[in-house]
């Protein structure tokens, strides 16, 4: 296993970056890959775009994961100095209270609550930032900044326990395989897309501007192993899980059959699951002329909160799996 993932998984996750505000994720990514590939650019949208490219004869296959996390913006400051919000991506207010942020001008609050009648929503939510006036607040945070969870992410043996893995797991994912390909006969664009939490816009845009044969998206889905999710099979440990169906996106089937055979020929765990949740496979799938996409999802239990868990070896089995595909024929059935 490489120690690499682990540290990159870490790494990336400490970086401010909510939808929208993505550029020093990119910065640093940028630095990352730079020596595996032939190319890198940026698009208008904020996507970082890197070509690995193949053999002539070989397939152009877009592999894509989203860099942005969740967040909440600030709407208003009290004359106490407390900051009201609204949430930018899929955080829900009754996993917040008590958590610590982190804004882009670096400063840092706690979210609390205000009491009441115990119910926890985004309209009593706000953040202390330690200003005893509202003049003191904005000179620290404008309106219209965005806050993420803040805090290290722990390796607790093969599990990594913290905020934001969702979806810089996928980006390290990438940056693994872009190391460790070697000779490839397809052409790779490795798309680290904007966005991803509020809409899959970026990965829409960097489909288009790649004109791809086939698409693989890697991501972080919910875990089937925490206490009231019966309906998704996937677990942690298990592997990667590959998305059958969400609620706007059904993989494709050469594709899907493809990515299973390569992973019984390599005896790599490949867990299977239907999403309740939606992904960027509905934006990219009816790109252009249509695009073949699969999504290789990474389980991750607690999504949205300060303290995800996900195991690294099923980080590594993407990784692994992904390699050994890109190496071989995508003539697709």
């Amino acid at each position: 296993m490489s120690e690499k993932l682990r540290e990159r998984v870490q790494q990336l996750a400490a970086i401010w970056g909510p939808s929208g505000r993505e550029q020093r994720v990119a910065d640093a990514l940028r630095a990352m890959i730079t020596s595996y590939v032939d190319e890198v650019r940026s698009d208008r949208f904020g996507n970082l775009l890197a070509v690995r490219k193949g053999r002539e004869g070989g397939r152009r296959v877009l592999l894509s994961a989203h860099m942005d996390t969740p967040g909440a913006i600030a709407l208003n400051v009290s004359e106490k100095g407390l900051i009201y919000l609204a949430p930018v991506g899929g955080l829900k207010a009754q996993h917040l209270v008590g958590r610590r942020v982190e804004w882009g001008s670096g400063a840092t609050g706690v979210l609390q609550c205000e009491h009441g009648d115990g119910e926890v929503s985004f309209k009593k939510l706000f953040c202390d930032i330690g200003a005893a006036s509202k003049e003191e607040a904005l000179a620290k945070v404008a309106l219209g900044d965005i806050c993420t969870l803040a805090g290290p992410v722990e390796a607790w043996g093969d599990r990594l326990v913290g905020p934001n893995l969702d979806n810089r797991l996928g980006c390290a994912v990438l940056l693994e395989v872009a190391e460790h390909l070697r000779e490839c006969p397809h052409t790779v664009v490795f798309a680290f897309t904007s966005q991803g939490e509020v809409a899959p816009r970026g990965a829409a845009v960097a489909a288009f501007g790649a004109e791809p044969d086939l698409a693989l998206l890697v991501d972080s889905a919910l875990s089937g192993d925490q206490p009231g999710v019966r309906q998704v099979a996937s677990r942690l440990g298990g592997g990667p899980s590959l998305r059958l169906k969400d609620s706007g996106y059904v993989a494709h089937h050469g594709l899907a059959e493809r990515i299973a055979a390569v992973a019984e020929a390599g005896a790599i765990p490949l867990q299977r699951a239907v999403s309740p949740t939606d992904s960027e496979g509905r934006a990219v799938v009816s790109v252009g002329p249509g695009v073949p996409t699969a999504v290789i999802d990474i389980p991750v239990r607690y999504q949205g909160t300060g303290a995800e868990m996900a195991n690294i070896r099923d980080a590594h089995g993407a990784a692994d799996l992904l390699l050994k595909l890109l190496g071989g024929s995508l003539e697709l059935g």
